[in-house]
């Protein structure tokens, strides 16, 4: 009896120890994997090599240019991003392109944290991937570390030559960043009052900020200032445009509807990577108490990797859910950072969010700039608008059609299989128009500002157009109202317009400038 309990107490004693090094084994791991991480990836346009070391302070490495340094906000941990693609001998002439591209970096000012989620993704990613190879080795080596048929008895020979191993594995991993030269740096005071306040330069970058600094600045607060006043006027004109009654001239009126019971949806589309968009989205999310954001794509310029810092930045300004049909100008790449930052990307099949039935597919073509367009998938626009009118016919309840390009929606509006069709693309409004088979169909022009083949980065150079839409619960569109915001900030909300099906309403088609 007193052996048995012996023997009971030795093999509780030996789990204990078990489980006591295989904890210190994976805390070892994750060590050695944060303090290795390195990972290729993306700061704002730029790759981007990025490595984690005991620094204390994030490195920007820009090469010949310098380095711009901050403090780490995770010390004692620090990062090193060595930035590619910087020439070697920068001359005037690239200096004016700096100055040219003020638009393009004021964005990565205005939305720092959007910028580098791609980055500490790719090096948390890293990170963990080396922490569980490296905890699955200690692991290994503990369960072969055996004296007879006791596992895990370590011996003195054998704690020593463990001991050896994390000595050394932790030295070539901790050595390296403690031994980093100082490095003379500036504070940069131009950039006071901005998100980057504080951060210090070395080599000739100190020089160029301080020469081009002050531009940057100035189009920041501008860009800032601009957008900020547009999402106020939206806010207090929705507001005020929808406490009215609708206007009657060449439009029938509805029966007055239960607003509680009505699912509101925010329509954008051709956002075209304008960022700064976003918080205007935001503002009419809230006022108009949207349940979802429907985006019909083109929310970037050419579908690159570099481009998830867009998609970052809508995501992390729209708190509700979004539904993306992607368009000619995203990617696959695009569908897959959308699909990171929770949105749901239409991929053929219908797909219910806050209770509307949605259906729609990614576009077959891909536009890059300065490339042309080519297929990215064997199907050609109308052989795509022939597969959604057929599943959605075999559906039959489908509310919305949601598709990038409107000659997509074409077949199904025609065979009446949704009730309102969703499209962009055309940077121009068309309709709403009934047609005769009882399907809306509606294209809004560019919610970026990218009419007329302006540019969308920066302050507005053509009308932006966002659209809100509401369904009545078994998904029959009632009303909408269209915002349109002018270059110069001006902000026009139509109030709201009756869509129902015993009307004849008038198309409408403009063309915003």
């Amino acid at each position: 009896m007193v052996r048995g309990t012996r023997m009971a107490g030795d093999a509780r004693r030996q789990r204990a120890r078990q489980l006591l090094l295989a904890v210190v084994a994976c805390l070892l791991a994750l060590v050695f994997g944060v303090l290795t991480a390195r990972a290729e990836s993306y700061v704002g346009p730029h790759r981007a090599t990025l490595e984690v070391d005991l620094s204390r302070t994030v490195v920007v490495d820009l090469g010949p240019l310098g380095a711009v340094h901050l403090d780490s906000p995770a010390a004692p941990l620090g990062v090193t991003v060595t930035v590619h693609e910087i020439p070697a001998s920068p001359q005037a002439d690239f200096l004016e392109g700096l100055g040219a591209d003020l638009a393009a970096y004021t964005q990565l000012v205005s939305h720092p944290r959007a910028a580098l989620t791609p980055a500490i993704d790719a090096l948390v990613t890293d990170a963990l991937g080396r922490a569980a190879v490296a905890g699955g080795l200690g692991l290994i080596l503990l369960t072969v570390l055996r004296t007879g048929d006791r596992p895990l008895q370590l011996t003195r020979r054998n704690a020593l030559a463990l001991g050896a191993v994390v000595v050394t594995a932790t030295s070539l991993a901790v050595l390296p960043s403690l031994m980093r030269p100082d490095v003379l740096t500036e504070r940069a005071a131009v950039l006071a009052g901005t998100p980057f306040e504080g951060v210090r330069l070395s080599g000739r970058l100190a020089d160029l900020v301080n020469a081009y600094g002050p531009r940057v600045v100035t189009a920041f607060e501008e860009n800032e200032a601009f957008y900020d006043g547009v999402a106020a006027e939206v806010s207090a004109g929705f507001r005020a445009a929808v406490a009215a009654p609708a206007p009657r001239s060449g439009w029938d009126l509805a029966a007055p509807v239960d607003e509680d019971a009505l699912t509101t949806v925010v329509f954008v589309s051709d956002l075209h990577c304008n960022v700064s968009m976003g918080r205007v989205v935001a503002a009419l999310v809230r006022v108009s108490g949207a349940d979802l954001v429907a985006n019909g794509g083109d929310t970037v310029m050419s579908g690159t990797a570099a481009e998830s810092f867009c998609v970052n930045a809508f995501a992390q300004e729209i708190d509700v859910p979004v539904v993306v049909a992607d368009g000619n100008h995203d990617s696959v790449l695009t569908a897959e950072q959308e699909e990171r930052v929770g949105w749901d990307v239409l991929r053929g099949d219908v797909v219910e969010v806050a209770g509307l039935r949605i259906l729609g597919d990614t576009d077959p073509t891909l536009t890059a700039v300065g490339s042309g367009t080519r297929l990215e998938r064997d199907e050609s626009v109308h052989a795509m608008g022939d597969r959604l009118r057929d599943v959605a016919c075999a559906d039959g309840d489908v509310d919305m059609l949601l598709i990038h390009n409107p000659r997509a929606a074409t077949a199904t509006a025609e065979a009446g299989c949704a009730r309102i069709t969703l499209s962009g693309h055309l940077h121009r409004t068309v309709g709403p128009e009934l047609g005769e088979s009882g399907t809306w169909r509606y294209v809004s022009s560019s919610s970026g500002g990218g009419n007329n083949g302006g540019r969308t980065i920066g302050t507005l150079q053509s009308s932006a157009e966002l659209t809100v839409l509401r369904f009545a619960a078994d998904g029959t569109p009632v009303d909408h109202a269209v915002v349109m915001v002018t270059p110069d900030g001006a902000v026009t909300v139509s109030g709201w317009h009756a869509l129902t099906t015993n009307q004849s309403t008038p198309s409408v088609t403009s063309t915003s400038s």
